[in-house]
C-alpha cells in the first residue's frame, strides 16, 4: 500500500474491524482513514459509517482523549457542530493537561468552518455574532478566563 493512500487503508481497516471487532485502534484508524479518504476523488466513505467507527473506538477505549479530539474535528468538518462541541469537551475532561489545547482547537476550527460554510455572514456582524460568541467562550475557557477578566485585560 502506498503511503497516503487512504482509500486502500480504509478498505483494509474495514476488513480488520470485522476480524478484530474489540480492537479500539482498528476502529479508530478505520474512522481516520475514512475521514481522509472521503475528501479524495472516487472515495466511498460514508459519513455515518465514519461516525460509527469513531463512536465504536471511543466506546472500546473511553480514556483516549485523542479519539474524542479526532472525532470532534471530523464533526466540525461535516457541520455536526453540537456533536463536535461534546467531543472536544469530553477530550478536555479525559486529559485535563491538554484541555486548553482542545478548547482552543474547537473554537478556531468551529469558527473557521462556519465562516467557510456560511461566507455571507462574514459581512454581517449580527449574523456572525452567535458563532463568534461560541468561539470566544471556548477561547476564554482555553485561557482559563471569564468574560469579566478578559474584558479587564482589554
Amino acid at each position: 500500500m502506498d503511503e497516503g493512500d487512504f482509500k486502500k487503508a480504509y478498505t483494509a481497516f474495514k476488513k480488520l474491524v470485522v476480524e478484530y471487532p474489540d480492537n479500539a485502534e482498528c476502529w479508530f484508524y478505520k474512522a481516520e482513514c475514512g475521514n481522509y479518504a472521503s475528501g479524495m476523488f472516487g472515495a466511498k466513505a460514508d459519513v455515518e459509517e465514519i461516525v460509527e467507527a469513531y463512536k465504536k473506538a471511543m466506546e472500546l477505549d473511553p480514556e483516549r482523549a485523542d479519539y474524542y479530539q479526532a472525532y470532534g474535528s471530523f464533526c466540525v468538518s461535516v457541520q455536526k457542530y453540537d456533536e463536535a462541541e461534546k467531543a472536544y469537551c469530553e477530550a478536555a475532561e479525559i486529559d485535563e493537561s491538554q484541555s486548553s489545547a482542545f478548547y482552543a482547537e474547537f473554537a478556531i476550527e468551529y469558527f473557521n468552518n462556519v465562516m467557510a460554510q456560511y461566507g455571507e455572514i462574514m459581512e454581517d456582524p449580527k449574523a456572525r455574532a452567535p458563532y463568534a460568541k461560541k468561539a470566544l467562550e471556548y477561547l476564554l475557557k482555553a485561557l482559563d478566563l471569564d468574560a469579566a477578566e478578559a474584558k479587564s485585560l482589554l
